[in-house]
């Protein structure tokens, strides 16, 4: 490639190398850029060149047709993992520009020119170590420990699916013909009893389903749909089957995780009751919703976490509107993130049924309205768009704020007109401001403890 000023040694994974070698490679490398909308390159062609963005935003699109997967940011490599595994490669997705962006580009053919064996070895440690992080998040909970090289081939057979909430993968008795993993998100399995349908498990980010379904050839006797906005990488059954017929390692992995799995199932079944994320929906305008979550906060003993729409903006400026679906994912990320590292996560949701309500309310486990004490108000927009079906999410509990030192339970003619009003809500809570003991089993009642 020709001379250009571009310095890619300032960039991962270039950054670690002596400093001859960066020069070498900077002064091989090309700087490009690309208008809105512009491809850098599609799946399937041939991969030759890496890419260091400068600056500017890529989307990355899988399968066919293509579905987009995540958004880089300036400073992301692109297509260096052919330095790694080797031979002729194509591209294992499609990239995109989003709004202008600036590229550098460096050919394989001239990184190992340039670099002496020993030099090249160093620059692969840190490209390997950062695949196999990503690859063998979920691939590793089926097939145990395998080599990159056919982590990279497993993970390029896969297709992408994106499920709403409350949308089925699979109903109960039916033929399964994919193993999936879940990238972002979350699945509920649920089955019928006594006319019922009853949440007995959960499948989260890196866990699979439906493998063990279609190696046995069986059908599956439960539902799994999602719980939330949620992202799946999938095998189809042929290609699953191909693969373990190629690969010996690969089998002999998955037999292991299966054994495992068996020797440490429970035979009954784990009834999931404690929601782990709650949608505070405010009731009437003015309703403190942050003052009400600190004060729940203080009472409680497990670590949660109160988030808010100014939270996101600021962990992911450029994803605040939820308007596509980058944003959205990222907004699942985001919100995984945050149930990984707390016991709980109370989500702070605005009165008025705008992009973040929605993506809200249908990612929380249970949505709880808080109002304050007094006249009754109509419905909110946010309950009346659950109530028809216009929003996900259902509302079921309320709980309502009495002025400090107001005795709990209250008078029974302040609470009627709420029920009567939302006949929708089984449960009600009261609290007095101020009163720990109140804020004290409220917590052990919205999180059924």
């Amino acid at each position: 490639m020709g001379d250009t000023s571009g310095d890619i040694s300032s960039y991962w994974p270039f950054d670690a190398l002596p400093k001859a070698a960066g020069k070498l490679l900077s002064e091989a490398a090309l700087e490009l850029e690309l208008d809105h909308d512009t491809w850098l390159f599609h799946q399937d062609d041939p991969a030759d060149a890496l890419f260091v963005l400068v600056s500017g935003q890529l989307d990355v699109y899988q399968g066919d047709p293509p579905m987009w997967r995540k958004r880089l940011a300036p400073g992301a490599c692109v297509g260096e993992l052919p330095l790694v595994v080797g031979g002729e490669r194509v591209r294992s997705g499609s990239i995109r520009a989003v709004g202008s962006c600036r590229l550098i580009g460096l050919g394989y053919s001239d990184v190992r020119r340039l670099l002496t064996r020993r030099v090249f070895d160093a620059l692969l440690t840190p490209v390997t170590e950062r695949h196999l992080a990503r690859l063998e998040l979920g691939l590793a909970t089926l097939f145990g420990t395998l080599p990159l090289s056919m982590l990279v081939e497993i993970d390029g057979a896969m297709i992408q699916r994106h499920l709403q909430a409350g949308e089925v993968l699979f109903n109960p008795n039916e033929t399964l013909r994919h193993v999936w993993l879940v990238d972002e998100g979350r699945l509920e399995v649920l089955v019928e009893r006594d006319g019922q349908l009853q949440r007995v498990a959960e499948i989260g980010p890196g866990q699979p389903v439906g493998e063990l379904a279609v190696l046995i050839g069986g059908e599956r006797s439960a539902m799994v749909r999602a719980v939330r906005d949620t992202w799946l990488r999938g095998l189809t059954a042929p290609t699953f089957e191909a693969l373990l017929m190629r690969h010996p390692g690969a089998a002999l992995g998955l037999a292991r995780t299966l054994a495992r799995r068996l020797v440490q199932a429970n035979q009954q079944p784990v009834v999931v009751n404690h929601p782990r994320t709650l949608a505070l929906v405010p009731a009437q305008p003015g309703v403190d919703l942050r003052g009400f979550a600190g004060a729940l906060v203080e009472q409680l003993s497990s670590d949660v976490a109160v988030l808010g729409a100014q939270q996101f903006a600021a962990d992911a400026p450029g994803a605040v509107s939820l308007d596509d679906d980058p944003a959205l994912r990222r907004f699942g990320e985001w919100l995984s993130a945050a149930e990984a590292e707390h016991d709980a996560v109370l989500l702070l949701v605005a009165g008025q049924l705008d992009a973040w309500t929605r993506a809200c309310v249908s990612a929380a486990d249970e949505v709880v309205l808080i109002a304050d004490s007094g006249d009754v108000p109509p419905p909110t927009e946010v309950e009346r768009a659950m109530l028809t079906g216009e929003s996900p999410g259902e509302l079921v509990q309320l709980v309502l704020c009495h002025p400090p030192g107001t005795p709990t339970p209250g008078d029974e003619s302040v609470l009627m007109p709420w029920l009567e009003a939302r006949s929708q809500l089984v449960f009600l809570h009261e609290v007095a401001k101020g009163d720990r003991r109140d804020f004290s089993r409220l917590g052990r009642g919205l999180f059924r403890s």
